[in-house]
């Protein structure tokens, strides 16, 4: 057993080596494979034309057109500008293109390119605004009651600039940067966030009673799921392990009952995220209930060894079975235990990994994911069940129980399975009549079952997130 528990543990250690390299991945780009045509044509669009996820930081006031107003407007557009990391543009009615006629001539010129500094100055930019069909439900509400800075980013960072590229006209050579010949890596899900906190952090700054800001966008959306599915996952992955324990408990009334199993699962999930590291599958929003996933499949498997060892281990006790004294009654439970349910563990593990498997060929990527980690976690959990929990079993100072509290217990437990046993045999037509109504009600909520893919409103509608779209999208007509 020592030269069991030592493999084990070196297994366990190279694969939590690469938890590390764990990445989160919450955009939608991800929801589809690296070589999907659809992916590569976007790709392809996004690197010729930049990124078309927009950050929206739409401002609500009583007038839009009001002097203090229009001020405070211009401070959040410049720090705006001078402060938010990989900017490519950024656009509001600060900056934004006025190109009129006037005088036999074109003017083309920012629409406050000239502070107004009278009344009649500033009504005449208000109704040169309110006109621009360009401006209408993008910079400005039809009421001019609501304002939004468009925030663009880069969607290749570091990638040479416009300008660079053409500097090389001006001498009549172009030079090439062989650095910008390069394969430039796209705005990471790191990358977004960082972006929004920034945003988010700037425009706090600025808020007040007339002068309200809903920061809205795909950007936004996908940092907030983010940070969504990195609590989900933490909460969840507590309640599963608070609950499979205090079912443990009521079900062995041991520590070692309780123990055992919650190690081989907690070990079984850290070597699995550990290969997802190694692989680089990063975890995106379908494949968050992994965790929760494999504490609760996981943990069926030790919990019917150890069921048939301690039951065992007190019938050697009692004295109410043949006992070879060559060994001890620990070590008999434990090979009667691994000969009595081995064969089922495999057999019911290989199944549920072969289900899983069957995922892999998925065409949205996370679920392809989701069946190969998963399924590849069903495995490591049933070798940790079959080799470590015995090596375990070996090594700890396990007893029987004096008592016969756990003799009644399973007695219970067994006239209990033969009642349901009974019942069934006895009244198998009323039992199947039952079994089909309940089969007709399920597949009839199946048929009516929709697809949709709507990232926003997987966020409740008091979030501020949702809040900001569903406001924008009512008043802007559409984020």
């Amino acid at each position: 057993h020592w030269k069991t528990l030592l493999a084990i543990m070196l297994l366990i250690a190279a694969l939590g080596s690469q938890l590390p390299k764990l990445t989160l991945d919450t955009s939608t780009e991800g929801f589809l494979h690296e070589d999907d045509p659809t992916l590569l044509a976007y790709n392809q669009f996004r690197e010729q034309f930049g990124r078309d996820e927009l950050i929206l930081v739409t401002i609500k006031s009583n007038n839009v057109f009001e002097p203090a107003f229009l001020k405070t407007l211009q401070q959040l557009h410049y720090e705006l500008k001078d402060k938010t990391p990989y900017l490519d543009d950024i656009t509001s009615l600060i900056n934004a293109r006025d190109t009129r006629g006037s005088e036999g001539e074109l003017l083309v010129e920012d629409l406050l390119e000239h502070w107004p500094e009278n009344p009649q100055q500033l009504n005449d930019i208000r109704q040169r605004a309110m006109a621009n069909p360009v401006y209408r439900n993008m910079l400005l509400s039809e009421d001019g009651t609501i304002t939004t800075v468009v925030i663009k980013t880069d969607a290749y960072p570091g990638k040479q600039s416009m300008d660079d590229a053409l500097a090389g006209f001006d001498s009549g050579t172009l030079e090439v940067d062989p650095a910008a010949t390069t394969e430039q890596l796209p705005l990471s899900d790191a990358q977004n966030s960082e972006i929004v906190h920034v945003v988010t952090a700037i425009a706090d700054k600025y808020r007040g009673d007339n002068f309200e800001i809903y920061l809205a966008g795909p950007p936004v959306v996908t940092d907030v799921l983010k940070r969504a599915m990195q609590s989900n996952m933490k909460k969840f992955m507590g309640m599963a392990l608070l609950t499979i324990a205090l079912i443990l408990f009521l079900l062995f009334r041991r520590v070692s009952g309780v123990a055992l199993p919650l190690l081989s699962v907690i070990l079984s999930l850290f070597s699995t995220l550990g290969l997802m590291g190694a692989l680089g599958i990063p975890f995106k929003l379908p494949t968050q209930i992994l965790p929760s996933f494999l504490l609760a499949v996981g943990v069926g498997a030790s919990v019917h060894l150890l069921a048939v060892f301690f039951r065992r281990l007190q019938q050697l006790h009692e004295g109410t079975t043949e006992s070879s004294e060559s060994k001890s009654h620990k070590e008999q439970a434990i090979s009667y235990a691994l000969g009595h349910s081995g064969l089922a563990i495999v057999m019911t593990s290989l199944t549920t990994a072969a289900g899983l498997a069957s995922f892999a060929g998925a065409e949205v990527a996370p679920i392809s994911d989701l069946g190969i980690i998963a399924a590849i976690g069903v495995l490591i959990a049933l070798v940790y069940t079959l080799v470590l929990t015995p090596a375990l079993l070996s090594v700890l100072p396990l007893k029987a129980k004096t008592s016969s509290s756990a003799a009644v217990r399973q007695r219970r437990m067994d006239n209990l399975m033969l009642r349901i046993a009974d019942t069934a045999t006895e009244r198998s037509r009323i039992v199947l009549l039952i079994s089909a109504v309940i089969l007709v009600f399920g597949l009839s909520g199946a048929l009516q079952v929709k697809f949709s893919h709507k990232p926003f409103e997987w966020l409740p509608q008091d979030n501020p997130a949702r809040i900001a779209t569903d406001f924008v999208d009512q008043k802007m007509r559409g984020a």
